[in-house]
């Protein structure tokens, strides 16, 4: 090993050491199985909240400017912007030594190690899905990304719970640290516990 270099048990040590800390709602709703390798959390950028803000003053426009029965508008589209805002300002991704997390909100998958076949950081453009947000590719596969992420994803490959291939995309800061840590969790599975390799033309 050269002058300089990290030993690779070091490098997942420190990266162990340097996992942020659970926020309440991590430690409520993706507690995982067993001990956690990553997280991440991404927030929405200033931009989208600021369009939220924008929104949430038109819709009080009206009231202030004392037009009829305004209130009765503002009633109904301020909760449900507050909910939207809610459900898509930030994305999580716990990797345990279990399971992936992935949380958009209230929404995304919980894909157990046993069932991924490979997980590698990959690049990907916005446009291909339509925009941001929980996104249908058309191969097929799901994509959940949050603006500022420079395109950058990993992409996990894995079965279900009838054997069915499923393609993920997590949109990511930083996608090599979601994918070592899911490859240090898939070599501390017991031998025999990993799906069997993906044959060519196998799609599920």
């Amino acid at each position: 090993m050269g002058m300089g270099e990290t030993d690779p048990e070091e490098r997942a040590l420190v990266r162990r050491e340097a996992t942020p800390l659970a926020d309440p709602y991590e430690r409520e709703y993706m507690r995982g199985q067993g001990l956690v390798l990553h997280r991440t959390k991404q927030r929405a950028p200033w931009q989208l909240n600021a369009l939220f803000g924008v929104i949430a003053v038109a819709s009080m426009a009206p009231i202030v400017a004392g037009l009829p029965s305004a209130w009765i508008g503002a009633l109904f589209t301020l909760p449900i912007l507050f909910v939207v805002w809610m459900l898509f300002a930030v994305l999580r991704v716990t990797v345990s030594e279990g399971s992936v997390d992935v949380q958009y909100g209230l929404f995304g998958p919980k894909i157990p190690i046993a069932s991924i076949e490979s997980a590698e950081p990959t690049t990907y453009h916005w446009a291909r899905y339509g925009g941001w947000g929980i996104r249908r590719g058309p191969g097929g596969e799901w994509l959940y990304n949050m603006p500022g992420d420079k395109g950058r994803a990993v992409r996990v490959v894995w079965r279900d719970a009838k054997g069915r291939r499923k393609v993920t995309l997590i949109g990511s800061s930083d996608p090599h640290g979601i994918a070592d840590a899911i490859a240090r969790a898939r070599q501390a599975l017991p031998a025999g516990a990993s799906p069997p390799p993906q044959l060519p033309g196998d799609d599920g």
